[in-house]
């Protein structure tokens, strides 16, 4: 009499061999490479620390062009997240740097909203200032600068970037960077 458990076993226990002998080791190491994205944010905070040795706009863009080919944003969310323009709305991201480089630039000089002021327009990318519930406030253009890195930190897509967010240093102004209208 044939035992047709025996044979069932049998048959599973015949297929799975192959899985078996290419089941991975566990000797093998391996090396993953961890990169960080390139911060506009914290480029600015080296401009203003030491302009003469802080990457050009070009450098940046350079920078900040080969730290994302190939990586996805793992930073935490934050307090002060950015709101992202829509994409008719977002500044073409070059001119969108040299917007940033030249606020940083201008040091602890007073940047001043009066409702709205537009601190610095380049090209296809300008920074606004918005005052909040006060008419008439004021900052300085590096603090600006830091925001609206923090804009490009956290909205850029390719090319593009753009949006808002309360100023880091005074949340009674929100900056905006967007496409010049």
């Amino acid at each position: 009499m044939v035992n047709h458990r025996f044979l069932a076993f049998a048959g599973l226990a015949a297929l799975a061999l192959p899985f078996a002998a290419a089941a991975p080791t566990t000797t093998t190491t391996e090396t993953l490479e961890v990169r960080e994205v390139f911060s506009i944010e914290k480029w600015v905070d080296s401009i203003i620390a030491n302009p003469d040795t802080a990457l050009s706009p070009e450098q940046a863009i350079e920078a900040w062009t080969a730290s994302t080919n190939g990586t996805s944003s793992s930073e935490a969310l934050s307090k002060r997240a950015a709101s992202c323009a829509s994409m008719a709305d977002q500044a073409y991201v070059p001119d969108a740097v040299v917007c940033v480089n030249k606020l940083a630039s201008l040091g602890s000089q007073a940047c001043v909203a009066n409702a709205v002021a537009y601190f610095w327009t380049h090209g296809r990318a300008r920074v606004v200032g918005v005052a909040g519930p006060v008419a008439k406030v004021s900052t300085t253009c590096q603090k600006v600068a830091q925001t609206a890195g923090k804009i490009m930190d956290q909205c850029t897509s390719g090319q593009f970037t753009g949006g808002q967010l309360l100023n880091v240093a005074d949340s009674r102004m929100a900056v905006h960077l967007v496409l010049p209208i």
